[in-house]
């Protein structure tokens, strides 16, 4: 009797040892034949990708069509400008940022004919006419992710904060080889417009031309899943819903004009700056996005995920 209540005890202890060895704590369960851990840990940190244009690559293996097969995308939530990233405080915990920092420039130049009185052979040498272009865009963004779920398809929740200052486009200064003056006007002044690509005479021409700068803050709260296809590689889809708002100051268009002010004598050169219109925006909806992506009502990101 004691031989078969000590053999029932051992075997219980057997029993009960292998269910919490076998039972998965957190995430320690969910490991590759290799013992590689699925799902993120604590002190994880991750990179996201928009998915498209790996399911593109992927999904070319599957045809002979010259065409290139399109990738099933449900929106997105940023653009290929974005880094995303990731730090994990603890398995269902993590700290979310976001930045875009962009700055950008360019120049056009054009051989113009010089303005002279009298025609000269062989001709006259040509000047410059230069068109440069500029613009930048800065965000930030920040915020916390909640996670669900303990098999390899993950839910997650959280709330973001952004904000971004931007240029409002292209910030454009034009100069001249010839000089506008009186003389060369009309019947002269050669002048390249960049706008309709010809190049004549002018009454008046843009030296430069600024919109206004735009501020942007957007808070939203974001839903969506993942699955763990394999060890700390996942994709997935967010769906997001929040608070946008965006300001853009006065902008400005400088132009070089030959006119006649009131009581003199003949014409001139002026130099007539005007100012454009600002606005604002504000809004409550869904797929808001509207930072480094498109804020199309609904849309989704389709994100592709590595931890590390």
């Amino acid at each position: 009797m004691k031989k078969i209540i000590l053999t029932a005890a051992v075997a219980l202890c057997t029993v009960g040892l292998f269910a919490q060895s076998a039972a998965p704590s957190g995430n320690s369960g969910l490991q590759s034949k290799k013992g590689e851990m699925y799902l993120p840990e604590s002190g994880d940190w991750a990179i996201s990708f928009e998915a498209t244009p790996f399911l593109n690559y992927l999904g070319n293996f599957f045809t002979s069509s010259p065409t290139m097969n399109q990738a099933p995308v449900a929106g997105f939530l940023t653009s290929n400008m974005t880094i995303v990233g990731k730090y994990f405080v603890d398995e269902q915990t993590a700290y979310r940022g976001i930045v875009r920092i962009g700055f950008g420039s360019t120049s056009w130049t054009h051989l113009t004919a010089q303005d002279i009185t009298t025609p000269t052979n062989p001709p006259a040498p040509t000047v410059n006419d230069k068109l440069s272009v500029s613009s930048h865009f800065i965000g930030l963004g920040a915020g916390m992710e909640k996670r669900k779920g303990k098999t390899r398809l993950q839910g997650y929740y959280g709330a973001e904060l952004f904000f971004w200052i931007s240029s409002g486009g292209n910030d454009s200064t034009m100069t001249y080889g010839n000089a506008q003056d009186i003389t060369n006007f009309p019947g002269g002044a050669n002048t390249y417009n960049f706008a309709s690509a010809s190049e004549g005479p002018t009454l008046s021409r843009t030296t430069s031309s600024k919109p206004g700068s735009i501020f942007g803050l957007s808070l939203q709260g974001f839903i969506g899943f993942e699955y763990f296809f394999m060890p700390k590689i996942s994709v997935g889809a967010e769906y997001t819903w929040g608070i946008n708002f965006w300001s853009q100051g006065q902008g400005s268009n400088t132009t070089e004009a030959v006119y006649t002010l009131i009581g003199a004598a003949g014409p001139s050169v002026n130099t007539v700056t005007t100012h454009t219109g600002g606005g604002s925006h504000f809004g409550v909806d869904t797929g808001v996005n509207s930072i480094f992506g498109n804020a199309s009502s609904g849309s989704a990101a389709l994100n592709i995920t590595f931890h590390f």
